[in-house]
């Protein structure tokens, strides 16, 4: 679909891939997640489909499902996805400024020995567009990101933290739009062992402050 066909009258809706498992059962929930294609990140389209489910369903992170529907709901697409964990981020103090270091000392701890902050931080584990039958035209990237952010801050608010973090491959055009984003490179953490589909021998780690 191209955008100037998209009806304006329209709107984005969240589901969270649990609620999915709950209401329709694990196989047709696969089938839906087996319609998710993203060329541009092999990753991200094996993570949902091969991983998103499993980790639900052990608690390891939580994946929402984006779709594009109209007011009516007659018209509905899957259009993408995020997923969010709980983790702990270590930022080293010649990493950030000093605002940003008195952030991180007041909701986390500082090794002097190191140099570092250790600060309780959700990761968006996952972010991407759905490129199956075009529909990557009816969301920016911008928005899925903001959608995976405000869901950060509505747990934040209820539990407290102030920071959220990211990880992506070495890749300008990533590097440049988190950063247009107002994240902020940290540091480089090397691949695990299970992390075949990305390249290269390290992710970079971008965090900001909610």
């Amino acid at each position: 679909m191209k955008l100037s066909e998209i009806n304006l009258n329209t709107h984005f809706v969240q589901i969270n891939l649990s609620d999915l498992l709950d209401q329709l059962g694990e196989d047709e929930a696969k089938d839906i997640l087996s319609s998710f294609s993203c060329p541009l990140n092999a990753d991200v389209e094996k993570f949902l489909r091969e991983k998103a489910i499993e980790f639900s369903k052990r608690g390891f992170s939580k994946t929402h499902l984006v779709y594009w529907t109209t007011q009516d709901e007659k018209e509905k697409e899957l259009v993408g996805y995020y997923t969010i964990a709980s983790k702990f981020i270590t930022i080293q103090r010649n990493a950030v400024n000093s605002k940003e270091a008195r952030k991180l000392r007041e909701h986390g701890l500082f090794d002097e020995k190191s140099g570092a902050f250790t600060v309780a931080a959700p990761l968006i584990a996952q972010l991407g567009k759905n490129y199956s039958d075009g529909n990557n035209s009816l969301i920016s990237g911008k928005d899925l990101l903001q959608m995976a952010i405000e869901k950060v801050k509505k747990v934040q608010n209820e539990v407290g933290g102030r920071f959220v973090y990211l990880e992506c491959e070495e890749k300008d055009k990533l590097r440049k739009f988190y950063e247009s984003n107002r994240f902020k490179f940290f540091g480089k953490r090397a691949l695990d062992r299970d992390e075949t589909d990305i390249k290269g021998e390290y992710l970079l780690q971008y965090f900001t402050i909610l």
